[in-house]
């Protein structure tokens, strides 16, 4: 007798071997599978893995930065500060991660490709009997028409209407959370070269008045012990020599405060240009004498104005809050439609009883979630109560920088003043310390008196200094508010030189009154690749 291909197939399924059920198989499975879920209680991090993990970011705090061989310029500590400021780090890599988040929101627009494979086996045959509905005897002996093993298979394309839609208010949504990312970014970069103006200028008065407060500190010292010897030896009256000692020791402690204070200046300027906090540098000090001059915008306040309002990082950032919400109230009407899924594909199927083992389906289908209907009324309220709040932050974002820009050139000229009367006292005193040291007054002088005098003298030139620093600082806080932008649009290398001639040519751009009339859009490649490379 012959068999044809399609009976041979059968008879040959139904010679394999079936695989038998295995209820121990089984119970090991569930067992494994509730000893990994009692696994996961979370467990404190022991003294060990701390400090291991301490030692390892120790390590990379300061790996692969350019060596700081020579005395630093103001530019090159903003070309670190750039470069190396783990703040700046931090906000460039959400950047990144947002704008990956943004392209990863467009994939969702595409239909979805679903692909499957399978096996599936039994320790029984699928069977059945047909029962007769008007006479309930069987009218069919027991049969089955599926293979106890096969092989399943399918690649399906999906496509819903309504997902599409949604995905692609998503998808700009995501867009602009990346944009204000980069916004943020932005606005950390302003403060951070405000803040290094402001620490390199005062460190720099503490380097230079270092060297003249500890003359003074030091005989102000000897001074005292010299008192403290006279009132042990009772060569002076107990009322005069307690008030001589009691003058001398505040004046110690001012020059020792004025000192420390100086220095902390430092240790402010080498924790924002990452340094290791034990390393001694020099700050480049070129002009000895006279520091540059403080160039001030020649600007009307509406101009100063305009160019806050179309440069400053939190303006924008509130306007694409406000395309955030507009979408998200898009979003909250789409959701009232139905869903149309139109699908197609292709299925195979192993079980030698199907005269078709592989076929073609196309579909489509129309569905809703009817109690979504009952909640929408709420979620667009929820929504449009969302875009009017990103509209009323705009608003208050707009009335603050108006009057941040007002307040930041009202501190510069009055910083300007300040310093301009501190000159002219320090003038005063210097001259005035200079007639005393070299007239015939000076041996008819108490030694408390000639301190006096030198203490004057250093105060004035160090009141003089830290009021250049403060209007430095003004200066630096001017450029914030009006959302200027320090980083150049290209670069060379990222190099720190490269990158601090960059820097300083934009800065004398803005002395010179050349001003931006927009934001850089994209900050330069190289200088975002400089900051992740160093960071990875």
């Amino acid at each position: 007798m012959t068999l044809s291909t399609q009976e041979f197939a059968m008879a040959e399924n139904h010679s394999r071997p079936t695989p038998r059920f295995n209820p121990g198989l089984l119970a090991a499975v569930i067992g494994a599978v509730w000893l990994t879920g009692c696994s996961l209680t979370p467990s404190p991090l022991t003294q060990q893995e701390r400090q291991s993990q301490i030692g390892l970011d120790q390590s990379q705090l300061f790996k692969q930065q350019e060596p700081l061989t020579a005395p630093l310029t103001l530019y090159q500590a903003m070309s670190r500060a750039l470069k190396y400021n783990l703040d700046h780090r931090v906000k460039m890599m959400e950047r990144a991660v947002a704008e990956g988040q943004a392209t990863l929101a467009r994939f969702d627009l595409l239909p979805e490709v679903v692909a499957s494979a399978g096996y599936r086996s039994r320790d029984n045959f699928n069977a059945s009997a047909s029962r007769s509905i008007s006479t309930g005897r069987q009218s069919l002996e027991t049969s089955t028409s599926q293979d106890r093993s096969r092989y399943l298979g399918d690649l399906s394309l999906r496509w819903n209407i309504l997902d599409f839609g949604v995905s692609y208010f998503r998808a700009q949504q995501e867009g602009n959370k990346a944009l204000v990312t980069a916004e943020s970014r932005r606005k950390v970069s302003h403060n951070l070269m405000k803040d290094v103006r402001s620490a390199y200028w005062r460190a720099l008065s503490a380097q230079r008045m270092t060297a003249k407060i500890q003359p003074v500190l030091a005989e102000a010292r000897r001074a005292l012990e010299l008192a403290s010897q006279a009132e042990a030896e009772k060569l002076r009256a107990p009322l005069e020599a307690l008030r001589y000692r009691k003058s001398l020791l505040e004046i110690v402690r001012r020059l020792e405060g004025l000192l420390e204070q100086q220095q902390l200046a430092k240790a402010e300027l080498t924790g924002l240009i990452n340094l290791p906090p034990n390393q001694d540098y020099q700050l480049a000090d070129v002009a000895a004498g006279a520091w540059p001059g403080i160039a001030t915008p020649q600007l009307s306040q509406e101009q100063l104005d305009e160019l806050a309002l179309q440069l400053r990082p939190e303006l924008r950032q509130e306007m694409y809050q406000t395309r955030i919400g507009s979408a998200e109230v898009k979003k909250a009407m789409l959701r009232l439609l139905p869903g149309v899924e139109v699908q197609l594909g292709g299925n195979y199927d192993s079980n030698s009883y199907l005269l078709n083992q592989s076929w073609g389906e196309i579909g489509t289908q129309i569905s809703k979630n009817l109690f979504e209907l009952l909640s929408a009324p709420q979620a667009i309220a929820t929504a449009e109560t969302q875009e009017s709040l990103a509209n009323s932050r705009r608003l208050a974002a707009h009335m603050a920088i108006l009057t941040q820009v007002r307040l930041a050139r009202q501190q510069l000229a009055l910083s300007e003043n300040q310093l301009k009367l501190t000159s002219e006292l320090d003038d005063i005193n210097q001259q005035i310390h200079h007639h005393v040291l070299n007239s015939e007054l000076t041996e008819a002088m108490s030694s408390l008196e000639r301190i006096r005098t030198s203490v004057d003298s250093v105060l004035s030139e160090l009141q003089r200094h830290q009021s250049y620093a403060d209007s430095q600082d003004a200066l630096g806080k001017l450029y914030v508010s009006l959302g200027f932008d320090p980083l150049p649009a290209t670069m060379a290398d990222d190099s720190v030189d490269t990158l601090a001639r960059a820097i300083e040519a934009i800065d004398q751009d803005w002395a010179q009154g050349r001003f931006p009339s927009q934001a850089t859009d994209d900050p330069t490649p190289e200088t975002a690749n400089a900051g992740q490379g160093e960071h990875s």
